[in-house]
């Protein structure tokens, strides 16, 4: 053993031992990292099934070593302890939330060395706690259930936004709780042995091996009470194979949803499968079942739209332990054979010591996506949608919607955000245009939930709808008004009258055109009526709301 390694042991026991919510070699986790589950301190304590020590070690995607979280193996207040069997190779699977800004992990609230095998104990004499870990490497261990994986290993956690939680393990099936919980609701009677579980696309997923449930979803949306129906993949195999983690991306615009799946398979290797017109497809396999891959994380590089991926094997079940970090990049794309991409080693488990779960760093608190432009133009028939944005930390996707008054809009195409790039270029086409306006506006849609709005931008098919305005309401202080009119002939205006009858704003109209944009900057709040008229006498009127 190194010097090096040898400090790291000698530091991880003594820190493992103090009653601190958490101990860290660095700050923070770094955005892009990987993150392994690694049971055992290493050294001379040899991994055992009455509990060892849990480590979340990081690493960059080239596979140097960047920091090590302990696990709390002593009480602190209404923190609980985490710790897991040494040899059971179906613990330790760590998850992300969706939105990106959660670890979650589960495990035995049991102070180590403590007699009799963890996975044989019921949940009510030994709590299975729960470990909640934000990007700062704070970890809540204040959930602890008491009818959760009762004489069975809890094997997996998975939060949707830091206080709702899933959890699956070797019995009592899928539950679903809340943070600081003792007890949790099950979702389902059949079947009750479970994987990992994982949130992709708003829905609930979980892998198992049981009679002929393999990779399922439970309920639709996020479910929270029991009666749940479990159905497998449409086209997954369901036969025979042994899931563990997995990871959905979407790779094709015309097939609805994530499209791709690629799942770690200890008697294959890792599987690959595409959805086409809504029936999972194989596409080959990496690896062998000797490798035993139980462990997989990963995400889609949106440069290329290949996929990277990292995944642990060789996750021992002796004293001894054992394991290995790897990574590979599929850039064959959707519905093609994966091949035989190069296969990287990360990082390998020292003696007594064992990896099993893999999962990306999460990320901090999130800046909102920087809109640089948003604009429309027109082609023949079809309107071209198109923005640019920049610092993407924060942003999930991007609904266009269309309008055509300017206040009762539809979503009419979702773009998945690209990431963090600095500039990012974005177009779409709506080849099907309304009749006369077509007011466009980009919703856009952060990790966390949070959505805000783009300026309104106008296009005109077709023959003319009548005479409208909009937005209406309109901003008065810098605010400006587009009004919509038949062709005008010489002489046309547009005046805005207050409420007592006072003449405000007038303004010649252009001739032949057939919208007018007028600045409101000098209108304070309040109730107005614009009126268009002709030298023909055409007139048209309608009440404007300044805020």
């Amino acid at each position: 053993m190194s010097r090096l390694s040898a400090f790291a042991t000698v530091l991880s026991l003594w820190a493992a031992s103090m009653p601190m919510p958490n101990t860290v070699l660095a700050q923070n986790f770094a955005p892009g990292n990987v993150v392994v589950v690694r049971v055992g301190a290493g050294g001379t304590d040899a991994l055992t099934n009455t509990g060892s020590p849990v480590f979340l070690d990081e690493y960059t995607p080239a596979g140097t070593f960047v920091s090590q979280t302990i696990i709390p193996t002593t009480a602190a207040g209404a923190n609980k302890i985490l710790v897991l069997s040494g040899v059971a190779t179906t613990e330790g699977f760590i998850t992300r939330s969706p939105n990106g800004l959660y670890l979650a992990l589960t495990g035995y609230d049991r102070a180590l060395g403590t007699t009799g095998s963890l996975p044989g104990t019921t949940s009510a004499a030994v709590n299975r706690s729960v470990a909640i870990i934000d990007a700062s490497k704070n970890i809540d261990l204040t959930t602890g259930l008491t009818d959760f994986a009762s004489g069975g290993s809890p094997r997996s956690v998975v939060t949707a936004d830091g206080t709702r939680i899933w959890g699956a393990g070797g019995t009592n099936a899928i539950r679903f709780f809340t943070k600081g919980s003792t007890t949790s609701t099950q979702l389902m009677t059949t079947p009750t042995n479970y994987r990992v579980i994982s949130i992709a696309d708003d829905n609930l997923f979980c892998s198992a091996a049981t009679s002929t449930f393999r990779l399922v979803q439970i309920g639709t949306g996020l479910p929270e009470v029991a009666g749940q129906t479990v159905v497998n993949l449409p086209g997954y195999a369901t036969a025979s194979g042994s899931p563990y983690q997995y990871v959905f991306v979407d790779l094709n615009a015309a097939e609805p949803g994530p499209d791709v799946l690629y799942v770690a398979d200890d008697t294959q290797g890792i599987l690959k499968w595409s959805k086409v017109s809504g029936n999972w497809v194989a596409n080959g396999v990496v690896g062998t079942a000797a490798e035993s891959y139980r462990g997989l994380a990963g995400y889609k590089n949106p440069s290329d739209n290949s996929v990277v991926l990292f995944a642990a094997r060789r996750g021992g079940n002796g004293a001894s332990g054992g394991g290995e970090l790897v990574t590979l990049t599929d850039n064959t794309g959707y519905n093609a054979n994966i091949g035989t991409p190069t296969v990287t080693l990360m990082a390998t488990a020292a003696t007594n010591q064992a990896f099993r779960g893999v999962a990306m760093t999460p990320e901090s608190a999130i800046v909102p996506v920087d809109l640089l432009s948003f604009s429309a133009s027109k082609t023949g028939r079809t309107h071209t949608i198109q923005w640019t944005t920049a610092q993407e930390f924060g942003a999930s996707k991007f609904v266009v919607e269309r309008s055509t008054d300017g206040r009762v809009f539809a979503a009419i195409q979702t773009v998945s955000a690209k990431g963090s790039a600095l500039y990012n270029e974005y177009s779409i086409v709506d080849n099907n245009p309304l009749p006369g306006n077509n007011i466009y506006r980009l919703r856009m849609v952060d990790k966390d939930g949070s959505q805000r709005f783009s300026k309104l931008v106008r296009l005109q098919s077709g023959a003319l709808r009548g005479f409208g305005v909009f937005p209406n309401p309109v901003v008065g202080n810098g605010g400006s008004l587009q009004v919509q009119h038949k062709e005008a002939g010489k002489g046309t205006t547009i005046a805005i009258y207050a409420a007592d009858g006072r003449l405000m704003l007038q303004y010649p109209v252009p001739v032949n055109s057939t919208q007018t944009s007028l600045p409101l900057e000098r209108l304070k709040p309040g109730s107005y009526r614009l009126l268009y008229a002709d030298p023909a006498g055409e007139r048209q009127s309608t009440q404007l709301n300044v805020q």
